[in-house]
Parts: C-alpha cells; sequence; structure tokens
C-alpha cells in the first residue's frame, strides 16, 4: 500500500517532523513521572499512567520557533478512586502534591501550574517541553474516563457530574482510519526489521503527515493570535473524519487536497449550531469554546477558507511549481529580511519589469482615511479594519525626478474568491504635486505594497514591502 509523495512535500514533511531523539526524549521523561508516582504515596490508588493526545497519535511537530516546546499530554488515571468518594478539587489536590515533589526532586526551575484540568511540568533547557498531567477516574467498566475540571460548578463536591473523557477509544478510532498496523508490516517488511524493533514513531501513515501539516499551517497562520488557533484535537478529528471518506487516492498531494476540501463538510451540529463531537463519545464536545464565544468559531471558519486558498483548492489552474509555492509559503514563520522572499513566491506577484541599479533608499509612507475620523498616519502591519480609505507616497531623495510605479499584491480566500489578488504594476497619481497610490481595504488578510523609482527603464529604488493588515471589527490605531 504505497503511496506516491513528490520530493517537494517530502521535504516540507521532513522540515517539520519531530526527531527521533526528541520522541525519546519524551519517553524518557514519561517513564520517569510515571516511576515516581508509581513509587509515592499515591501507588495505594493504583495510578494508571499513559500518553495522550499528539506524541501518541504520532502528529507531534517541531515548534514553529527555536525556543518552541514540545506538549506531551498525560492521563493519570486512579483505578481505586472513583466519583462516589472524592471530589474533583481532592484528586487534583493530592495529585499536585506529588507533582509538586517530581518537580523539586529534580531541580526544576518552575514550580508545576495548576491549570484548568491538568498539571504543567515545565522543562526549560536545550529541549524544552510541557508535560501535562490529567488526573482521572474510571468513569463505568469501559476505556471512559472522568476527568477534573476547575470550571464545573460542583468542583469541590463529591458529585456524579464530572466532565468524561475516552482518550483510548480515540486513539483507536484514530489508529485504525489511519491504518496504522498495514503500514508498520509494510515498514518491517522493507526494512527486514522485526515487529519488537520497530518504535512507534518510525512509522508514518498518509493520515498522520495531513494532520502534521495542518496543525503546522494553522500555527502559522495564528502565530499572533494564538488564543484563536484551531485546536490539535479539532484538526485531527475533522481531518481522520475527512480522510476516512475520501477515496484514498494513492498520490499524497492529490489526498491532501481532497482531505482539505471535505474538511468544513465534517463539521458537526447541535440545536443549529456547528460543533465538533468526540467521535467515541458524542456526550463530549470538543468544540466547547466555540459555544463559550462566537469569535472562536469565527476565527476557524477564516482558518478553513485560508486552507482553500493556501492549499489551491478552488483553482486548477496554477501549476503545480505555483501550488507548492503556495503551500510553502504558508508552512514558514517570515522573518522580517525574508519577506520580500515569501511575497516573491506568490506565483501571481509579477517580476520586476525594470533593469535595476538600486541604490537608493525608498519608504513608504501611508495615511488611512475613515468615516467621521481624522485622517491618521498607518504603520507597516498594523491593524486595520474593512472599507477604509489608504493614501500611499513615497519618501526619496529628489523624488520627483523618478516616475513611481506601484505593485499590489492582495492574499487570502476572500481576494481570491472575486478575482483581485492583483500582483501586478500601477502607475502614480499626481495630487498636490506628489505621485500617490490610493487604495480601499476591502479583503480580509495581509496584503502589500511595493514602490518602485524609475527613470529611462531603470530602477534605482525600490521600497520594501509596505504589509497592510486588514481584520474583522473596528480600525485599530
Amino acid at each position: 500500500m504505497a503511496i506516491k509523495y513528490s520530493k517537494e512535500i517530502k521535504s516540507l514533511i521532513d522540515d517539520i517532523e519531530v526527531p527521533d531523539s526528541e520522541y525519546e526524549r519524551a519517553v524518557n521523561r514519561y517513564n520517569s513521572i510515571t516511576d515516581y508516582l508509581s513509587n509515592s504515596d499515591m501507588w495505594q490508588y493504583e495510578p494508571e499512567i499513559y500518553i495522550q493526545g499528539s506524541f501518541k497519535l504520532g502528529t507531534a511537530i517541531k515548534p514553529l520557533t527555536e525556543d518552541g516546546c514540545y506538549d506531551i499530554d498525560l492521563v493519570c488515571c486512579f483505578l481505586k478512586l472513583n466519583k462516589q468518594i472524592i471530589s474533583q478539587y481532592s484528586l487534583k489536590k493530592k495529585l499536585g502534591a506529588v507533582v509538586s515533589g517530581y518537580a523539586e526532586s529534580n531541580n526544576m526551575k518552575s514550580k508545576p501550574k495548576d491549570g484548568k484540568r491538568c498539571w504543567t511540568i515545565t522543562y526549560v533547557d536545550n529541549h524544552n517541553f510541557h508535560l501535562d498531567i490529567l488526573p482521572s477516574v474510571m468513569n463505568g467498566v469501559s476505556s471512559e474516563i472522568a476527568i477534573t475540571d476547575k470550571r464545573k460548578s460542583n468542583y469541590f463536591e463529591i458529585t456524579d457530574d464530572w466532565e468524561i473523557s475516552n482518550p483510548k477509544a480515540y486513539y483507536e478510532w484514530f489508529d485504525s482510519t489511519s491504518k496504522y498496523e498495514e503500514y508498520k508490516r509494510n515498514y518491517i517488511l522493507n526494512e527486514a526489521a522485526s515487529a519488537e524493533e520497530v518504535p512507534y514513531y518510525k512509522v508514518k501513515t498518509p493520515l498522520q503527515r495531513i494532520v502534521q501539516l495542518l496543525k503546522r499551517h494553522a500555527e502559522v497562520m495564528f502565530e499572533d493570535n494564538l488564543e484563536y488557533k484551531p485546536s490539535s484535537v479539532i484538526i485531527t478529528t475533522l481531518a481522520t473524519k475527512a480522510y476516512s471518506v475520501s477515496n484514498s487516492p494513492q498520490d499524497f498531494d492529490l489526498l491532501l487536497k481532497t482531505v482539505v476540501a471535505q474538511l468544513e463538510s465534517q463539521i458537526d451540529n447541535k440545536n443549529g449550531t456547528p460543533c465538533v463531537f468526540n467521535p467515541v463519545d458524542r456526550r463530549e464536545i470538543l468544540s466547547l469554546k466555540w459555544d463559550a464565544d462566537e469569535k472562536y468559531y469565527r476565527e476557524f471558519e477564516k482558518w478553513i477558507n485560508q486552507l482553500k486558498f493556501d492549499f489551491s483548492i478552488d483553482d486548477n489552474s496554477q501549476t503545480f511549481s505555483e501550488q507548492f509555492s503556495l503551500l510553502n509559503r504558508s508552512m514558514h514563520k517570515a522573518a522580517k529580511n525574508d519577506l520580500q522572499i515569501s511575497i516573491n513566491s506568490l506565483p501571481y506577484h509579477l517580476k520586476s519589469k525594470w533593469r535595476e541599479q538600486l541604490w537608493k533608499d525608498v519608504k513608504i509612507k501611508a495615511t488611512v482615511y475613515q468615516k467621521s475620523f481624522r485622517p491618521k498616519h498607518l504603520n507597516s502591519g498594523q491593524a486595520i479594519g474593512k472599507n477604509c480609505d489608504l493614501k500611499f507616497e513615497v519618501l526619496a531623495d529628489n523624488v520627483n525626478q523618478y516616475e513611481i510605479f506601484w505593485q499590489v499584491t492582495n492574499t487570502g480566500y476572500e481576494a481570491q474568491r472575486v478575482g483581485q489578488l492583483r500582483g501586478d504594476f500601477y502607475e502614480s497619481k499626481l495630487e498636490e504635486g506628489k505621485k500617490i497610490r490610493k487604495e480601499s481595504t476591502y479583503y480580509i488578510g495581509n496584503h502589500y505594497v511595493e514602490a518602485f523609482l524609475v527613470k529611462n527603464n531603470i530602477c534605482y529604488g525600490k521600497s520594501e514591502p509596505f504589509v497592510v493588515s486588514i481584520v474583522n471589527g473596528a480600525y485599530v490605531i
């Protein structure tokens, strides 16, 4: 059941993959806390500790930045405790005392954090890890567990009303859908290895790869707005459901686009409101934040639309090279000095049509005009709302000796939908003796304005891209 990966996509996947050494380090830290808990005063309650989340599913990715952290999610289920004899508060407190002792015995710099559901241990070294430990008890005879949650009104009471979860069943659902065991058998045959010699992280299924790419895309898009980044479990759930109904093409690039195109259709509905149920237990809603604040869902919709744009779902006219340029750009954080490279990679961003002898210092000054407000200066990258008017002018020595041309490049699904990605060049308009360019803010996303000083078909100066960041809501200044 071999699947074909293009070398470009394979390179992109390799770039975000967690190195084997980090998986091994995660396992060692899991074993360390497990041994400590098993030998603590809590041993009498028979703690069962196991990994859940991205490291268990094989969908973890490298942190976006060098100082980023890996997140390891553990469940600590006490088999000899139950909801009839202990409150959520007391269970969390008991586990917290042991976790604090573990941190002290290992001379950790920071104390464990008492979160809404978990205790969080932070390892601060050359390999940053967050380790979340979820206290729980069994909730019946199946693998379902009852978990602590500070937000429950009866958190301090002994009650049957706890939040529930079933990470073991979720893993089995994901594992079965991804056909992990089949890919593992294929790996063993190809590598002439035995099953005992193959750590789980050595085998990667197409579904795991797809989830990794979608998670990286969300991290990059919401880098400056992490609160509203779609959660890993929502991304994983929707991608897995979409994968299960795909026709499983053997070309990974096509499979990836098929899953992305199906994501939105996999959203559930509860009383007319969009939501995401746990696929193994519909009593658990994975999208609780959508109910608490509708902005979470609006931001999720923006992500879906941006995915369609960046993965070229609705545009089959582009070559593979052009499609990959868009995809690759969406997967990397653009440092300030890499911004021009990032913009140049857009397939519709035209190349300069002049011979270049760049030596003049060129800057762009922008002014924003909005009804009922006085004109105000706008900085590059500063957030601005829709339906504002902008005026751009060039700051440079002896600017009147040159023709000034402007290149305007849009990004995002809204601009694509109405055929306004642009990327071409425009002449200046003369106003009050100044050569200017006027634009208006219509489409959410980051858009770019560049200025060129030209004489006798030679470009002597070019500005850095001016970023126009259009967001929902009122104009921010």
